[in-house]
């Protein structure tokens, strides 16, 4: 049970303008976010991005920070940190 919550928190069905509506992040901060390796949404076969809850979780998360002036390059350390990960 708790996987399929997990797996189905990772399942992409938000366009761009559903996830800019949900975080309230303008899509130019979400492409900028997939550009520095933030983010990978999934893209369908005519490349258009979708969003899973995962992603709009994370976008929730790196927002803030990057409104706190903190460069992209940082909201990926801080990440990275959050998660126990080494860089």
């Amino acid at each position: 049970m708790a996987e399929e919550v997990v797996a189905e928190r990772h399942i992409p069905k938000y366009t761009m303008g559903v996830a800019v509506r949900l975080t309230r992040v303008p899509n130019h901060r979400l492409r900028r976010y997939e550009e520095a390796g933030l983010l990978k949404p999934a893209r369908t076969e005519a490349g258009q991005r979708l969003y899973s809850d995962a992603d709009i979780e994370l976008i929730r998360e790196i927002a803030p920070l990057e409104e706190e002036g903190i460069n992209l390059e940082g909201i990926k350390a801080i990440l990275a940190m959050r998660r126990g990960e080494r860089r």
